[in-house]
Parts: structure tokens; C-alpha cells; sequence
């Protein structure tokens, strides 16, 4: 049967339902153990601490592999909240590198996804002074001489088949050329050349991300693309220019990219899994009455509908996850990288939190790290009882074959042990 909104919304809804009251057990369990790895038919997603970035691996069930972003933003004056971990010795896409390796065996990864080009999701520029305060630069020099960090720390130990971001073939649109662009631009003209598939991403389509090792096998596995570039999917076969349309009615040319973000949801049996960077809507404007901004997140949102797991909009940051959007996800579980301390503000962990917006359903909040200043500020209210990391984490979510049951895991991230610091288990 042909997937349209109106299917995929209440399949989608069946799901998150299932899943409410499906919780297996909240306690931990497994610490002291190791991370046991992939095997086939399991999903696993990984959301990698270096803080510096957000950076996110993905093995899906047949062993396709998916990096989406490799971020390395660093900022001297965060370090007392926000550790560089392992250590500061490398860079933040070194680590993510090493950590990488350590997961999957191979030399070449599937497909290379960025959400759009910010520093904390693809690395820093290389310029004589930093163009943000408070920002400093750190590069390594690699054999062929060039000089970066984030993902080309990676790209310099793995190669990639297929390359994916928000505006691709298209660079700049709405006055996005992000400084970051200096460092992705030339290579993948270079990365082309040697072979590289890029391709524009569709949106609306469905698997045009697939799997590629084993795909008869695993035929309750799919990815549909819901936004980029200000792109919706319009729930049949196509997508609705909104922000586009946004930009000609009020003559705002500068949109930020968050607001541009890549974005996608991943289905595995009962489980869902949405993924849109730094999505946000768009503020009315201070300048122009007649510019009421765009409710661009909640329509997201309400495209997306209910969810397993949420990895947290522009990091679960004030200016994102709209009540309307978290009411429209109620996801069991909530995840996002960190690497600033005002991350994961009051008024989203009050909305992730809500048993009146997820009702039957004590969801997991997953920052990789809760600071130090968070938890003193923090201290006594409610929504402290759903967040289930403090200290600094990797967080993995395996999700088992057929898709009924995930587990969490909680890695050690001040070494490489991979040491499991807590397991929760689920049901989708």
C-alpha cells in the first residue's frame, strides 16, 4: 500500500500508543559491563560525547552505516561546565573518529549526512581570529597538508559512498554561507572527483536513504525525508516550499540555518526515530510589523508525529522544541548532544517531562551531560526525576530485531573503555 501523511501519521500513532504503556523498567541495569556491539538485525544509534559538537553514528539492521554530523566547536570559557572528554588532547572529530572505529569494522561508511553547516555539526573555518566570541580555533594539519577538524578528522580514516546535507547542490540560499563552508565546500568537490556520490535530498521520499547490504530482509525498515532547506513533505508525493513561500509574502532574505536543518524519521517495526538538527521556527521580526515570523517547528512536528525517540531540536535549546512540536512527537525517550551549558533549557525539560503532553509514559530525557550549574539550578524540580544523565555519556539506543523492544545504554565518555554506566530496557 502506498504511504501517504495520512498512513504514516496513524501507523505513527498505533505505535506511540503501543509503546506508552509498554515500558519494561525504568531501573538500571548492565553497569559495570561493556557495550556488546552490533549484530544483524539490530538498530543501533549512537549519540557520541566530545563536547564540542553533536555527532551521531547510526548502524542500521542489515550493517548499513550513517554518519550525521561530526561537530568540533570550541570554547575556552565553557570548560569548567563542559569537559572536553576524553581528554582535550585531540580534537573533538579525532575522538569521534576513534569512537567510530571502535563500532564498526569496516573502512567505508554508507552515507555522510550534515544537518546543516554550523561549526557544532561539522567543524570550524580555519582563520586567523575567530568570527564568534568566546570561540577559539583548534585544527590539526593532516598528510596532505590541509588543515581542519570535526568531520574531516573522520574523513581522514574512513572513506563515504553517498553525501547528503540541507541545500545540496545549492550553496548560500537566504544568506546561509556559514563561515564552516570554507572547510566542506572544497572537499567535497574534492571527495566528487574520487568518487563520491552526492545527491540532492528529496524531500518526501521515502528510502531514498536505504538499506544496502540486505534490504529484502529487513522489509519493516524504513527512512522517510521530512524537511530541508525550509522544505516539508506534503504528505503524498512531494514537498510545500514554506519557508520560500515565508521569504517572497514578507521579504525576509536571511533565514538562519537552523531553521533550514536536514530532517528524517526512521521506522524499525514499532520504533521511531526523528532527526532534524537544529530545527526551529522562525521569530516574528523586531524590524517589520508585518513579519510574524513562522510557525515553521510545530508544522514539523505535526508532520513527524508521535516518536520512540526524539533527538532534541537545536539541542533542546529555549528557542526550540515548541510545546507544539513536543505535543505532537510525545516521545518515550528524548536525546541530544551537548557542548554549551545553557543546552537543554528549563522550558523544554518542563515539556519533555509532561505527563499531561505524554500521558501513560515516564519519558527518558537523554542529554549526554547535565551540568554541574544545571543541576544546582535545577535542584527539586520534577522534570530532574526524568533525566537519567548527570555526568557525561555516550548514549546508545539499540533497538532490537523486529523493532518491538530497545534498550539504552550509558557509556563511560571519560576514557575509551566503553563501559556501560546504566541499561534501561523498553518497549516501542
Amino acid at each position: 500500500m502506498k504511504q501517504t501523511r495520512r498512513t504514516f501519521i496513524k501507523a505513527c500513532a498505533a505505535a506511540s500508543c503501543a509503546g506508552a504503556f509498554g515500558i519494561v523498567g525504568r531501573a538500571e541495569a548492565g553497569a559495570g559491563d561493556v557495550y556488546p556491539g552490533w549484530k544483524p538485525g539490530e538498530l543501533d544509534l549512537h549519540f557520541v560525547y566530545t563536547g564540542c559538537g553533536e555527532n551521531m553514528f547510526y548502524r542500521l539492521p542489515d550493517g548499513t552505516a550513517i554518519l550525521n554530523d561530526t561537530g568540533d566547536f570550541y570554547r575556552p570559557r565553557d570548560l569548567k561546565h563542559i569537559p572536553l572528554l576524553p581528554s582535550p588532547e585531540r580534537l573533538g572529530g579525532e575522538w569521534m573518529s576513534r569512537y567510530v572505529q571502535r563500532v564498526y569494522p569496516e573502512k567505508v561508511i554508507d552515507y555522510l549526512m550534515f544537518s546543516h553547516w554550523h561549526a557544532d555539526h561539522i567543524g570550524q573555518a580555519i582563520f586567523d581570529k575567530p568570527e564568534t566570541p568566546g570561540a577559539a580555533y583548534r585544527y590539526k594539519t593532516f598528510a596532505d597538508g590541509s588543515r581542519g577538524n570535526g568531520f574531516m578528522c573522520v574523513a581522514q580514516d574512513f572513506g563515504f559512498k553517498r553525501y547528503f546535507d540541507h541545500q545540496y547542490p545549492a550553496r548560500g540560499m537566504y544568506k546561509t554561507q556559514d563561515a564552516s563552508m570554507a572547510l566542506l565546500a572544497p572537499w567535497v568537490e574534492a571527495q566528487k572527483k574520487r568518487g563520491l556520490i552526492c545527491e540532492p535530498f528529496k524531500v518526501g521520499a521515502l528510502n531514498q536513504i536505504a538499506l544496502q547490504r540486505d534490504p529484502g530482509k529487513y522489509t519493516d525498515f524504513s527512512i522517510r525525508n521530512v524537511c530541508a532547506n525550509g522544505r516539508l513533505w506534503d504528505g503524498k508525493d512531494g514537498a510545500r516550499d514554506l519557508v520560500g513561500e515565508y521569504a517572497a509574502k514578507t521579504g525576509r532574505d536571511r533565514i538562519d540555518q537552523n531553521t533550514l536543518s536536514l530532517g528524517f524519521v526512521m521506522q524499525y517495526g514499532k520504533f521511531r526515530f526523528w532527526t532534524g538538527g537544529d530545527t526551529q521556527n522562525i521569530p516574528a521580526s523586531k524590524k517589520n510589523k508585518k513579519d510574524p515570523g513562522l510557525a515553521y517547528e510545530d508544522m514539523v512536528g505535526a508532520c513527524v508525529g508521535p516518536v520512540t525517540l526524539c533527538k532534541m531540536n537545536h539541542h533542546g535549546c529555549s528557542n526550540a522544541m515548541s510545546e507544539a512540536f513536543v505535543r505532537a512527537v510525545r516521545a518515550q525517550a528524548y536525546v541530544s548532544c551537548i557542548w554549551c551549558p545553557g543546552q537543554v533549557h528549563e522550558t523544554t525539560l518542563t515539556r519533555m517531562a509532561s505527563p499531561e503532553i505524554h500521558p501513560g509514559c515516564a519519558p527518558l530525557i537523554l542529554p549526554n551531560l547535565m551540568p554541574q550549574c544545571q543541576i544546582d539550578r535545577y535542584q527539586g524540580r520534577d522534570f530532574m526525576k526524568n533525566i537519567a544523565t548527570k555526568g557525561p555519556a555516550h548514549v546508545v539506543v539499540k533497538v532490537l530485531p523486529g523493532g518491538d523492544t530497545y534498550r539504552v545504554y550509558l557509556l563511560e565518555a571519560h576514557d575509551e573503555s566503553m563501559r556501560i554506566l546504566s541499561r534501561f530496557d523498553r518497549r516501542a
